[in-house]
């Protein structure tokens, strides 16, 4: 694949305040994080922090323990190398999502892989890209459903029928027989190219019935990053859970503690103006708890003996969670401020590779990190931007716009593109000056009309007001009339926003990766590894 038919344009997404000052490495932000992930000398300081907590061994044990272990490329000898020459590991992770979900799945992958180099021959020691995936998520709804171009460039659905799995955490989600009917769709909406078969055969091995939206993910993410070295972890599994009870038994029994932290922290943040991604209850814990299937908040009670589920209302005694926390720590699971906590006790995470809402909760973390003794990790802006085909980028070229300029709308642009040419523009002129006439009339009309009775203020007013009312509708339908006879400019501009500005959202965000995978193959991939531009100092 060539610079000629696919150009990637880093492109960096909508994020809050915290966020662009930290990306911007202003000391007031950075003070939330440790420090800036650019700055000279910050890898390093952060590694040695790290070392002292590092249970390499523990973190070999459990990569080597996933069931896709056997799949990465050299994954006993490097990971032998990682413990035998003191490596580090880097993180990023995503909840499951059909069919590895919008692009943004891969730039995460890519990302850590890149960072995991960098680091590697920054340190001069082993340095390992994990994906964790969160696979104890209960997001349905956001993880059943991918968006990608149909054939006619138009933005289609895809949806996974998963009926009565509310709040059922996806490693428990099955994938039954309608797992056929959703192909059959897919091959309608996708073209047919040299890379087809190889795309299918990757999903039908992923998404085959009998397995779960937990494992399917896992086994697609390794499918396509394999041979890059990436580990993945499936949060799911036992082995995490039971290295995980030390973490599960502060968090259910000192919560308080946990809860001061965060708010402590956040009001920090807010004392400087800046954001709250994460909002806490105060009888919230950093816990669920799932039983018969179905994943619930853990909440304090009233008296301070007993604990109760979110949703339920199901008061738990502590006796019974401790029973618990000894015979099935597989039925807690992290919320999203446990997670990385986790991650850290588990791995010694040197760096999280993070998007922007991910940086933006991170902020509020780092009490938690001192309060259980974990070293807190650097935080990592994953890669972002707009891959732009030459079918879309010739679109862009004949009309002199650029790949952000498509944000607004196809019909916004369009009507923008029509009111600078032809008769419109001409029509727009006669109107404009029509207008400045108007302005100048009505103002000595009003200085009139006052001296004759101040009450003809109102009725001037209005009329002046339904005139210029007027002219907005005749200059909108000047717009319509001027996009019916440029139909060709309009659809033109329309197929390209589906492309890079799907509903007005980041193309990362809204349309799946295996789109461009159908068409471009496991070259995409290696493409994005050499665009993929990453500063580590």
């Amino acid at each position: 694949m060539t610079q000629e038919n696919l150009q990637f344009v880093a492109h960096r997404p909508a994020a809050n305040r915290l966020v662009e000052d930290y990306l911007a490495g202003k000391k007031e932000a950075c003070s939330f994080y440790g420090g800036h992930f650019a700055a000279k000398g910050t890898l390093a300081r952060v590694a040695a922090k790290v070392e002292g907590g590092l249970d390499r061994q523990r973190a070999s044990d459990i990569l080597s323990a996933q069931r896709t272990f056997k799949l990465v490329k050299d994954g006993r000898e490097r990971l032998e190398r990682f413990v035998n020459n003191g490596g580090y590991i880097i993180v990023t992770g995503q909840q499951p999502v059909l069919f590895g979900g919008p692009l943004f799945v891969i730039y995460k992958c890519i990302s850590a892989i890149r960072l995991a180099a960098g680091a590697e021959k920054l340190l001069g020691v082993p340095v390992l890209p994990v994906f964790w995936n969160a696979s104890e998520d209960h997001d349905l709804a956001e993880a059943a459903s991918i968006n990608l171009p149909d054939l006619k460039n138009n933005l289609a659905r895809l949806t996974f029928p998963a009926e009565g799995a509310k709040d059922r955490p996806l490693c428990q989600v099955r994938i039954n027989d309608s797992i056929g009917t959703l192909f059959e769709r897919l091959r309608e909406i996708t073209p047919q190219s040299d890379f087809s078969t190889w795309v299918y055969d990757l999903l039908g091995s992923a998404y085959s019935r009998g397995s779960d939206l937990g494992h399917a993910f896992s086994d697609l993410l390794v499918g396509l990053f394999a041979d890059y070295g990436l580990f993945v972890v499936d949060a799911c599994h036992p082995l995490i859970r039971r290295e995980s009870r030390e973490l599960f038994e502060k968090e259910i029994f000192s919560a308080g503690e946990s809860t001061r932290a965060v708010r402590k922290m956040n009001d920090r943040l807010t004392s400087r103006g800046y954001p709250l991604q994460i909002k806490l209850q105060q009888e919230d814990t950093n816990l669920f708890l799932i039983r018969s299937g179905v994943r619930e908040k853990l909440q304090s009670g009233r008296t301070g003996t007993e604990f109760r589920l979110k949703r339920s209302g199901e008061e738990i005694e502590v006796s019974e969670l401790r029973e618990l926390l000894d015979s099935s720590p597989e039925m807690f699971s992290p919320g999203v401020l446990m997670r990385p906590l986790v991650e850290a006790h588990l791995f010694g995470t040197l760096c999280y590779v993070a998007g922007p809402g991910e940086i933006s909760y991170y902020a509020q973390m780092s009490a938690l990190y001192e309060l259980r003794s974990l070293q807190m990790p650097l935080i990592y802006p994953r890669f972002s931007g707009i891959l732009l085909e030459t079918k879309i980028a010739r679109v862009l070229d004949k009309f002199g716009l650029s790949a952000s300029e498509l944000r607004e709308g196809s019909d916004q642009l369009a009507a923008r593109l029509l009111a600078g040419q032809g008769e419109q523009a001409l029509l727009l002129e006669q109107t404009g000056k029509t207008r400045s006439f108007l302005e100048n009339s009505f103002a000595r009309i009003r200085e009139l009309a006052l001296r004759l009775d101040p009450t003809l203020e109102g009725p001037v007013e209005n009329t002046r007001t339904s005139i210029e009312a007027t002219l907005d509708r005749l200059e909108n339908k000047f717009a319509a009339a001027a996009k019916r006879r440029n139909e060709t400019l309009v659809a033109q501009l329309g197929k390209a926003a589906v492309h890079l500005w799907p509903d007005g959202k980041p193309q990362e965000r809204e349309i799946a990766g295996i789109y461009y995978l159908f068409r471009y193959g496991p070259q995409l991939l290696s493409f994005l590894i050499e665009e993929a531009v990453l500063e580590l100092n």
